[in-house]
Order: structure tokens, then sequence, then C-alpha cells
């Protein structure tokens, strides 16, 4: 008995730990929710079984919950790039602009008549007339005027001079005026009227200044200058000493075939070569416009047998001033300059101005001495010759009653053009 008391507290012992064993499981077991196993039959023998300890299943990690996936945000809409707005171009002003340096002036003309109007300036590429109503409300470029007046003719409605020809009596009262333009702008030049006088009595070219007799050796020339007012066309004209027989210039060089005429159809006549044929013949210019003719009076030709001069002595006054002779440009040959004596403080003076072979610039005036070593004209006459041929050429761009002076400066002729605002220098040649 003593024996077995030992081995039943050791087996009471096992039993209280196995329950708590048990009781540890089923709770565990719950926890789990896996059915805790049966417990086991307790066996009365005298070697209890060993007992194995089941270790708690671990608890099971909880899945994570999944983390939503954020809903994207959208994505902005760029802003449209500005397009750059070009710079814009800087403001004309005065100095960029062309500028006029002088304005058309008024002209009064017979019906049917001619006028020219003139203007300058400076900084321009392009130059178009335009015309304007008397009442101010209608403005017609040349190209729409010559529609509007169909008989009108226009020369250089493009250009700085613009020529008038046949002009009728209803554009009187109407207004010219030129644009000229350049890459800033234009400028409008001033306004110049223009007058159709209708009293044809007063529309006949009016002559006012007649040729002077010349007396020449044979086979010299002389010079006959006559002036008007009015006149579009010239054509010089030869009388016979007995008054008998009236020539003009082309049937005159027919008539004298070694006699040089030079500008039959302009107010200044040039002769070459006089012969001895021509002494005590008469010359003598008739103007004319489309309204009538005027003639100048006759100036005598004397031819003698080489004893005279070819025109009066030169005073000292003109010997002074020391302009007669020929000239050509210091920087271009092809200008030549002719001075010859006319009377006291008077110059003839011609001038060619070589464009190449079938082109040649002509002008011609009376200039007169205004002080010491100053000269100046008034009635300038220009003139393009176009070449047909050695002898023939054709006459365009026509003008007349041009301005300008010639002055002498250390030992040099000076020529300043007013048409072109040009001076230029020459050299005795």
């Amino acid at each position: 008995m003593k024996k077995i008391m030992p081995f039943l507290a050791l087996l009471l012992v096992l039993l209280i730990a196995l329950t708590i064993l048990v009781i540890f499981r089923i709770l565990a077991n719950n926890r789990a929710e896996v059915p805790a196993p049966a417990p086991a039959a307790t066996a009365a023998v005298e070697t209890p079984p060993p007992v194995t300890v089941v270790e708690p299943s671990p608890e099971p990690t909880p899945e994570p919950t999944p983390t939503p996936t954020p809903t994207p945000e959208p994505t902005p809409t760029p802003e449209p790039t500005p397009t750059p707005s070009p710079t814009p171009a800087p403001t004309p002003t005065p100095s960029n602009l062309p500028r006029v340096t002088k304005n058309p002036t008024d002209e009064t003309v017979p019906i049917k008549g001619a006028c020219q109007f003139v203007t300058k300036y400076e900084n321009a590429d392009l130059a178009e007339w335009h015309f304007v109503s008397p009442d101010g409300k209608r403005d017609l470029t040349y190209k729409a005027a010559e529609k509007e007046f169909p008989t009108l003719e226009i020369v250089n409605g493009y250009a700085k001079d613009m020529t008038l020809k046949n002009i009728p009596v209803e554009l009187n009262g109407w207004k010219v005026y030129c644009r000229f333009t350049n890459k800033n702008g234009y400028t409008n030049s001033g306004m110049a009227k223009i007058t159709v006088n209708t009293d044809t009595t007063a529309g006949a070219p009016k002559v006012t200044k007649s040729p002077t007799g010349e007396t020449v050796k044979a086979g010299e020339g002389a010079w006959f200058v006559a002036k008007h007012e009015g006149a579009i066309w010239a054509e010089w004209h030869f009388v016979s000493p007995d008054g008998k027989r009236d020539l003009n210039y082309a049937d005159a060089g027919k008539e004298f075939p070694t006699l040089q005429i030079i500008n039959g159809d302009k107010p200044t006549l040039q002769l070459k070569s006089i012969p001895a044929e021509l002494n005590g013949w008469k010359v003598y210019c008739a103007f004319r416009n489309n309204m009538g003719t005027t003639n100048t009076d006759s100036a005598t030709i004397t031819v003698t047998g080489g004893n005279a001069t070819t025109s009066p002595a030169p005073t000292q006054t003109t010997q002074r001033q020391g302009f007669e002779g020929r000239w050509a440009g210091e920087n271009n040959a092809r200008c030549v300059v002719v001075m010859t004596y006319n009377s006291d403080g008077v110059q003839d003076v011609d001038i060619t101005w070589s464009g190449g072979a079938a082109l040649k610039s002509r002008w011609t005036m009376t200039a007169t001495v205004t002080k010491k070593d100053i000269m100046e004209y008034t009635d300038g006459h220009y003139w393009i010759q176009e070449f047909i041929n050695n002898t023939e050429y054709n006459v365009k761009d026509e003008e007349f009653n041009l301005t300008g002076r010639f002055f002498l400066q250390d030992g040099k002729l000076h020529w300043v053009n007013d048409r072109t605002g040009e001076e230029t220098i020459l050299i005795p040649a």
C-alpha cells in the first residue's frame, strides 16, 4: 500500500496537468475553430503512456485588407500656347516718308492746249499723278483720268514731271497732285489748278522774242533764237530775198544740201556750213497750237566772202565773264556744253548729253549775266533724241521753260539744272 501511494500521487499530478492541457487546447481550438481531439481513455496500467504535448496552433495571420487602388487624377489639359503676335511695323515718321521739295503750280491753257506740271522729291520709289474734281469729291489716278477724258493725252503720269496735251474744256477747274511712295508710305504734293481758257482769241501762241539778223562768212555757222508763250509746235522757215519763196526747214535742207540745219523744229535754230547762196535769205519761226499759228519777225542772213565774223564782237563785259567756248564734263565727257556769244552779257547755250549710240539728251537756252560770274536762264528747252539711223531721230519727253544757272569757279564751269536739282562741273574742251 505504501508503494502505491506515491504512484497515485504522481498519477494525480499528471491527470491534473493533462486536464489543464486539455482545457487549454479546447480553448485554443475554440479560438481556431478546430475541434479538440477526444480525451484518451484512462487505462488502469501501472506505467502511464507518454503524454504528447501538442503546441497550440498559432493564430493565423489575418489576410491584409487590400488597399483600394486610388483613382488617378485626370491629366490636366495643357493650356494652348498663345501664338505670338507679329511685331507691328514702326509707325512712319516724316524722316522715312518721301519728302516733296517742289510743288506743281497752277496752269492756264487754251482749249486743246498743253501744259506741264513739275515736282521734285526725295526718298521716293514711285510717283503717280492724281486728278481731283472741282468739288473735291472725286480723286482719279492718271489712268482713270485717261478714261474719264478720252481726248486728253497724258505724258509721264508716272513721273515727277507730267505733261498734258489736247486738254478738253471739261478739265476746267480740276486740280492735279503727285503722290510719291516708298516702302514706309506715301506723301502727296500740293495741288495745282487747271484753268481752261475758253476765249479762242487768246489761245494762239504769243511771241515774246524774235530772232535777230546774223552776218557770217561762207562755211561758218550762226544761231537764231525765238521765244514764245502757249505754243506746242515750232517750225523754222526760210524766205528768199525777193519774198516769193517760203520754205520750211526740211525743204530748205533740200534746197541747200551743204547747209546743216539743227533744231529746225525747236525755238533755238542752229545753222552750220552756211553756203554763200543763202546770202539775203531770211528766217522766222512759226509757233503753233490748236488755236492757231503766230510767226516771229524775220531775221536776215548776210553771207560775206569771208571777211566778217560769225557774230558781233563780244564786249569787254562778256569777255570778262569767260563763259564763251566749249566745255566738257569733268567726270563725264558725255556732257558737252557749247556757249556762243549772242549779245552783250548774253550767251546762247547748246548742251548735249550722250546716253549711248541710240539716245541723246539735248538742252538749249539763252543765258543772261545777272551778276559777276553768274548767268541764268528761264527758257530752257529739253528733249531726248531717239535715233533711227545716223541722221534721223524721234523726239520724246520734250519740256519747255526750264530754269537754271551757270557760274565760274576756279576756271571751271558749273551748271545747276533746276529740272533735276543736280550740279555738273565742266572744264574747257
